[in-house]
């Protein structure tokens, strides 16, 4: 009889013992993530494009760690608007984000930035805190080149590795090579429509035309790829030493760098920028300009623009 209820016994602990490593191992460990921060340090800062591309951060990384099997805790905005005491003060208080974790049930915070010092570079900050003490516990900086969603996309899945690694060791990032909507066959089908092709500025290949009327006689302009009328076409820019262009404005977003010469350029309510060959820069949608060429030689410029080429001029351009 003894022995029966002792082989009773043991099958009872073992079946104990069994639930509570069972519990340990399939529990979720629990993250909240606050909307990340924009700190923008360009010359054209806090563009709708950066502020759209930061608010969608949050999501990106809430279901890159949600994929790998954390449990993801909200935090109640006004709880947080109340908290907040200005920017950046959660991203360096770490005991006031915790104690909002805590408050919404979450064993670990993420507060975020988006730390934008030139237009080329920005990265992704992140600080995680364990609720239980407040600690800072991962300090973290993600590179990401561009506004380009996929590239960001990237920049985000670096920081859930790292995240990842101080935690659970759970995630593993996306192939390269995954297609969002696309099968991999079809994809591997599907040939190139366009051929490569380089160019020159002193090509004679290149046909060189008008720029539009607004700007005075002396610019000109040749299509290096696509066409003005359609999105995505890239152009030189060509204008004499001692040329003025006038204040004017695009529908499309520009991105330029200067080839040759020295072009002085300014966007109105900003400080006036320099450009020298290998010099990049950014102009936004409908943001009015002028630029005029030194006196140490014709200037070329590349640009490329993001929708249909246009060019209005702008009320103080006669100024």
């Amino acid at each position: 009889m003894n022995l029966r209820k002792n082989a009773a016994l043991r099958h009872l602990f073992g079946v104990f013992f069994l639930c509570l490593f069972s519990v340990g191992v399939f529990a979720e460990t629990s993250i909240a993530i606050l909307d990340f921060e924009l700190k923008d340090l360009t010359l054209a800062p806090r563009i709708p494009a950066e502020i759209e591309r930061t608010a969608g951060i949050k999501a990106m990384l809430e279901g890159e760690l949600k994929r790998a099997g954390y449990k993801i805790i909200a935090v109640d905005l006004d709880a947080q608007r109340e908290a907040n005491a200005g920017f950046g003060y959660l991203f360096d208080h770490s005991d006031i984000a915790a104690e909002l974790a805590k408050n919404a049930g979450a064993e670990y915070i993420l507060v975020g930035r988006l730390h934008k010092p030139s237009f080329l570079f920005a990265y992704i900050m992140g600080h995680l805190v364990r609720v239980s003490d407040g600690q800072l516990i991962g300090n973290y900086i993600s590179e990401t080149k561009g506004g380009d969603k996929k590239l960001t996309l990237k920049g985000v899945e670096s920081l859930a590795d790292k995240i990842d690694n101080d935690l659970d060791n759970i995630y593993t990032p996306p192939s390269p090579s995954r297609k969002v909507g696309l099968s991999d066959t079809s994809a591997a089908a599907e040939a190139p429509s366009e051929k490569p092709h380089t160019l020159a500025f002193g090509d004679a290949q290149l046909k060189w035309g008008s720029c539009p009327p607004l700007f005075p006689k002396g610019c000109e302009i040749a299509v290096l790829h696509g066409d003005l009328a359609k999105p995505n076409a890239d152009v030189f820019l060509k204008v004499p030493a001692n040329y003025a262009i006038p204040t004017h404005w695009h529908s499309s977003a520009e991105r330029m760098v200067l080839v040759s010469g020295e072009l002085r350029i300014e966007y109105t309510g900003h400080s006036p920028s320099v450009l020298k060959p290998g010099t990049y820069a950014y102009g936004p949608i409908k943001a009015p300009h002028k630029a005029s060429c030194t006196n140490s030689g014709s200037c070329v410029l590349f640009i490329a623009f993001e929708s249909p080429v246009d060019a209005h001029l702008a009320e103080d351009s006669q100024k």
